[in-house]
């Protein structure tokens, strides 16, 4: 048994069909499907079902368990290797919201690759909910974003975001503004609808909670995965957006007709990485430039008028 036996067997499993499995791995069905006949006759048992679905059996998985932790064992032993000899040529993997990297990613991959320029860093643009998942995989050396408490994860704080809420001098009088900016009471606009993002993504969550604190059962218009076309939904008058003061600092100078109230609630959005064997020296630099170039980003007062 060896190495490739068991990326080979790892790629089965995650795509769950051995032409799903062959074609990512570019090489043939028979090939593959020669390979885990190998592996099966060499463990003296069958390590998936056939029939009626393709599936591991009890051996499988458990054989799937230690071909992780073997792959996992000789990632670490490489990286370390790699890093001992002063050479620092890797492939990071790094997962955030697509909002987010448009707006902290160009100025850190900037300093990144002017420090290491052999470093590739790969981008994966997901919602919180997904690449929380794909953290906690493998499949990321490192994720920003709102991350729960794991014991599998560590995480540190990079800044923190506030909310408020965005709306339209074509929903709202001047009474209700006010009144709205005086109190912060969203019921002020229980008659107007909303826009938001979807529960998958941090700004719709959020926006949720809020609501919901108020005992609010907004009306709403549309949903979107984008913060940029939740603005100018806002902006052409189509509902209230609730979303992260960093989204209209952003965007200030296309959203700068919208009215934009701060709101009581904020949150930390983390660097996060999986405990693993060992830290590769490239997730340790891009975790230090995170801190420095994302909080010299976000440096100023909260969003108001």
């Amino acid at each position: 048994m060896n190495l490739l036996h068991m990326t080979y067997f790892i790629a089965v499993v995650e795509h769950e069909s051995i032409s799903g499995a062959a074609q990512s791995l570019f090489i043939t069905q028979q090939t593959l499907s020669s390979h885990v006949a190998a592996m099966e006759k060499e463990l003296g048992t069958s390590l998936f079902d056939r029939r009626p679905k393709f599936r591991l059996t009890q051996a499988g998985e458990i054989f799937y368990r230690y071909c992780i932790r073997f792959r996992s064992l000789n990632d670490a032993m490489v990286s370390e290797f790699r890093d001992l000899s002063g050479e620092v040529s890797d492939i990071l993997h790094v997962g955030i919201s697509q909002t987010r990297s448009r707006i902290l990613m160009p100025s850190i991959l900037l300093r990144m690759h002017s420090e290491f320029p052999r470093v590739q860093v790969r981008l994966t643009e997901q919602t919180n909910e997904v690449l929380v998942k794909k953290l906690l995989k493998g499949e990321l050396d490192l994720m920003i974003g709102d991350v729960p408490d794991h014991p599998e994860i560590r995480k540190e704080v990079m800044y923190r975001e506030s909310m408020v809420l965005t709306v339209s001098e074509k929903l709202i009088s001047k009474k209700q503004l006010a009144a709205l900016t005086r109190t912060k009471d969203i019921r002020i606009l229980a008659g107007i609808p909303f826009v938001m993002n979807t529960q998958n993504d941090i700004a719709g969550r959020y926006g949720s909670s809020i609501m919901e604190s108020f005992s609010l059962i907004p009306r709403i218009a549309a949903v979107s995965d984008s913060a940029e076309t939740c603005l100018q939904m806002c902006l052409d008058g189509l509902g209230a957006y609730i979303c992260p003061d960093l989204y209209v600092r952003f965007y200030r100078d296309r959203f700068a007709a919208l009215h934009v109230i701060p709101l009581d609630c904020s949150y930390g959005i983390c660097l996060a990485s999986g405990k693993g064997l060992y830290e590769k020296r490239s997730v340790r630099e891009f975790w230090k430039y995170c801190l420095e170039t994302g909080r010299e980003a976000l440096t100023g007062n909260p969003v108001t008028e």
